[in-house]
């Protein structure tokens, strides 16, 4: 672990060329991706917009079409046999023209039921002075024309006098509804007279509707014949149509219940052409008013355009989130690779300059005792002192990265054996004494008796031990206080080394682990050490079974804590391989950063 200066948040981001790479490459591959889908949005709207127009349109074309079409046929008999029967033809009744006429009405009209004819005066024919019907029977049987035309008194006598009333009008077109037989009908005629004047009507041309048959037969086969040939569009709802009669009872639906009507078209249920409305008596003033209806179910055009988009609205979405966890973590690994290098430059900057000191020191030393400067055999010793133990940091920080490189190698072992965890701190801090006194440090060491045995690589463990002692010499501060204890827990042995020096904040306590990992933080000094000791720390404990804690406030000092089980059975000697620890797994741990 080492310690840095960390200045405030923002200059932290500008100072760290990990963090600025990744805002650097967030912001790359974000602002054209978010141009990219803005437009592919506004694509979206456009497209729900042109849609809407299309639903619309052809709601209102069809509405219209289709209230064109029923009208077209509703008066193309009276256009097509009424009218199509001059004057001159009826009085006297010329059978042989009139019945290919009729049979050609029904052909044409399929909802007319029957056809009438009469004239005031008999003259020569053998159809004139009566009141004649030719119906469908009429129209498939055979013989002569004027034998298929038959009379029917209780027609006759229903309808007749009804005519002659509405004759007083002095109207061209007569209609009415009526029920014969039990079945209501609509009556429609086209009346003859003698002058001009209208006094005297001498003959009409009519004929009857099943009123039934026109609801249950005819409109339902009209309105889908005229859907089959409508091109829907495919992806949309299916545009339905609803008729209704003037007391607003459904005739016809086609294609959804329950709907939201987009278009309505009103129209007159009469025979003839609704321009004539003032020529028909009693049409003029009481007639039915039917409504034509289209929808596309129970959906708006809104909510069906929407609906139509919205897999690629919710498509975008999961790209754009997949495209942002992915910037994410490829800014992530590429800010923890820089990171990395950076903390490899740091170490190398600092194995170099741990090497250099002590062998300065050693050269410096050595140079005096060759040169012979020394003056006295007590200061001789000193010097020789001084140059055994800058040879052994040499030596200890050589075997820290040895021991490190074997550990990232997977080929770090552990011997095992009964160890006694206070005997090895003892020694620890027994050979330790001369940096204490050097530093002017006060250890205290307190060593819990009758603990129990534990498996341990003394060598590894007394490393880790020494490794906890010189990261509190270094950031103990001015409050030169270490605390050493060793005590028994539940099925453990505890060793935990305090200092009150200058602290960890918590946000790197997760960190200070990884290796070439240095803690920056307001309090102390410049970078210290190769940030392999706790690395090595953290791997001996694994190595033993066990685990490190520590705890940490700025200002107020760490204490780390180490977690060895206690030895179950003679049976447990032997050797450990680092491999079976999961290391290797860990490698990538080093890549990891703030």
């Amino acid at each position: 672990m080492s310690v840095g200066t960390r200045p405030n948040s923002l200059g932290h981001i500008l100072v760290d060329r990990g963090l600025r790479l990744a805002a650097g490459l967030a912001i790359v591959v974000t602002i054209p991706v978010a141009v990219l889908f803005y437009f592919q949005f506004r694509s979206l709207n456009d497209l729900e917009n042109t849609s809407a127009v299309v639903l619309r349109q052809l709601s209102s074309d069809t509405a219209e079409s289709m209230a064109r079409a029923i009208e077209t046929a509703l008066k193309r008999p009276h256009i097509g046999v009424l009218l199509g029967v001059p004057q001159a033809r009826m009085e006297p009744p010329d059978a042989d023209f009139i019945a290919p006429l009729f049979v050609e009405g029904f052909e044409e009209s399929p909802f007319i039921d029957a056809f009438f004819i009469w004239t005031a005066d008999a003259g020569d024919s053998p159809l004139g002075g009566r009141w004649m019907v030719f119906d469908r029977q009429s129209a498939q049987a055979s013989g002569p024309p004027a034998n298929r035309f038959r009379e029917v008194p209780a027609i006759t006598d229903r309808l007749l006098p009804q005519m002659r009333e509405l004759s007083e009008r002095r109207r061209a077109i007569v209609a009415f509804s009526d029920t014969l037989d039990g079945h209501r009908y609509y009556i429609q005629a086209q009346l003859r007279w003698a002058s001009p004047a209208r006094e005297r009507l001498t003959s009409l041309v009519a004929f009857a509707v099943d009123a039934e048959r026109l609801r249950q037969e005819y409109f339902p086969q009209l309105l889908a014949a005229r859907l089959r040939s409508l091109q829907q569009p495919s992806s949309f709802p299916p545009l339905g149509v609803m008729l209704a009669d003037d007391q607003e009872r459904v005739v016809v639906r086609a294609h959804g219940e329950d709907d939201h009507y987009v278009d309505t078209r009103a129209f007159p249920l009469v025979f003839f052409d609704k321009e004539l409305l003032e020529f028909a008596a009693p049409y003029e003033a009481h007639r039915e008013t039917w409504q034509l209806r289209t929808s596309y179910g129970a959906a708006t055009i809104p909510e069906i355009v929407s609906a139509s988009t919205r897999p690629q609205r919710t498509l975008m979405v999961l790209v754009a989130l997949v495209m942002g966890v992915g910037v994410f973590l490829i800014a992530g690994a590429a800010a923890r690779e820089v990171r990395l290098a950076e903390l490899k430059s740091n170490f190398v900057a600092s194995v170099s300059h741990d090497l250099k000191t002590p062998l300065a020191l050693i050269q410096l030393f050595a140079e005096t005792l060759e040169l012979g400067r020394v003056r006295s055999a007590d200061r001789a010793q000193e010097y020789y002192g001084i140059i055994n133990g800058e040879a052994k940091k040499l030596t200890r920080l050589i075997e820290n990265i040895l021991d490190f490189s074997r550990m990232e190698a997977g080929l770090r072992p552990y011997t095992l054996a009964p160890a006694d965890i206070g005997a090895l701190t003892g020694r620890v801090v027994a050979l330790m004494e001369p940096q204490f006194k050097q530093g002017q440090f006060t250890v205290t060491t307190t060593i819990e008796p009758g603990l129990p045995v534990v498996d341990a690589d003394a060598v590894a463990v007394e490393r880790a031990i020494e490794n906890l002692l010189t990261n509190a010499l270094k950031y103990s501060g001015d409050t030169r206080r270490i605390e050493v204890d060793v005590y028994g827990g539940r099925d453990e042995v505890v060793l935990r080394v305090r200092d009150h020096g200058i602290g960890i904040p918590r946000r790197e306590l997760r960190r200070i682990f990884r290796k070439f990992y240095r803690v920056h933080q307001e309090l102390g000094g410049g970078p210290q050490g190769t940030g392999l000791g706790l690395a090595i720390v953290e791997h001996t404990m694994r190595g033993h079974g066990g685990h490190v804690d520590v705890t940490s406030e700025p200002g107020d000092g760490s204490a780390f804590t180490l977690h060895f089980p206690a030895r179950a059975g003679l049976e447990n000697e032997g050797v450990v391989d680092e491999a079976d620890t999961g290391d290797r797994g860990r490698a990538a741990d080093a890549a990891r950063s703030a």
